[in-house]
């Protein structure tokens, strides 16, 4: 979902993400942070997807995409070094 579709909702529930940092302990900056997905907090993002009434594979699809990634090191062989 798109930042401002995910604040829609939840200002559509009767709260502000504003509210929502308050009730979690947290800044407000820290809330908008993770609706944008610039950062992870599975706390604030359950809190999220507890109150809007949608799963957070469906607000954020493609955190759900990230956990399949596996990230390994190329190599030593096949890196390059700077000369």
């Amino acid at each position: 979902m798109h930042r401002e579709m995910i604040k829609a909702e939840i200002r559509m529930k009767g709260t502000t993400p504003t509210a929502l940092a308050a009730k979690l302990k947290v800044t407000p900056n820290t809330v908008f942070e993770v609706i944008a997905g610039r950062t992870r907090s599975a706390r604030i993002e359950r809190a999220i997807s507890t109150l809007i009434g949608k799963p957070v594979s469906a607000i954020w699809p493609d955190h759900a995409q990230a956990k399949g990634i596996n990230r390994r090191l190329k190599p030593a062989a096949s890196r390059r070094v700077a000369a």
